[in-house]
């Protein structure tokens, strides 16, 4: 098995969070941007909400591997760093996969004043119901966060990081004999290992 990340690149749909900034009146910070969560840096790079039910949701960048070199998708697991800035009080954050047709559920991070730990997520094995991932669905997967109480007052919710995690069945390699060779006992073709090979001239 293998895995590896998407990062979010984008904002669709309603979007209630706002960006960090230095003026106390969160409403003049701008809208949420993705460029604030999609790397691992908390400091003055985050959104914030206070209000109950808010939403914002990110879409997410293609996946780096391409489709020929997956054979099977395992399982999606959305990773946040978040906080609740209030010391000794708790806030529940509700995390959704989204996107296309994917529906599977949701997770409820209880958040607290620690310094933006990493919290992770069901490690979902369908995009729907029981209806195996597909390549398709990983070009479509949006991540949506929604608030699930107020924050009290000069309190927020913060999120800082957010990625999705891919993990998967690598493709076999080139498996067929090349020039008469069996690929067992070819090690590399013009200096790349066999192993990463699916194809020789598109066959």
């Amino acid at each position: 098995m293998a895995t590896f990340i998407m990062l979010p690149d984008g904002v669709t749909g309603t979007n209630n969070w706002k960006n960090w900034c230095s003026n106390p009146n969160l409403n003049f910070c701008g809208a949420a941007d993705h460029t604030l969560v999609d790397d691992d840096t908390a400091t003055n790079s985050y959104i914030h909400e206070t209000m109950n039910n808010q939403v914002v949701t990110f879409t997410m960048a293609d996946p780096s591997v391409v489709e020929g070199d997956i054979d099977t998708i395992n399982s999606v697991t959305v990773k946040i760093k978040a906080q609740y800035d209030q010391s000794s009080v708790t806030k529940d954050l509700k995390v959704e996969q989204t996107g296309g047709s994917i529906s599977n559920g949701s997770d409820t991070h209880t958040l607290d004043d620690s310094a933006f730990p990493l919290y992770t997520g069901t490690a979902e094995q369908y995009s729907t119901g029981t209806t195996a991932w597909e390549y398709s669905d990983l070009e479509d997967l949006q991540v949506k966060l929604t608030t699930i109480d107020r924050a009290n007052r000069f309190y927020y919710y913060k999120v800082s990081y957010i990625y999705a995690e891919v993990d998967y069945v690598a493709a076999a390699g080139y498996t067929n004999d090349v020039i008469g060779v069996a690929s067992g006992d070819i090690s590399k073709v013009n200096g790349i290992a066999t192993a990463n090979i699916s194809k020789v001239n598109g066959v």
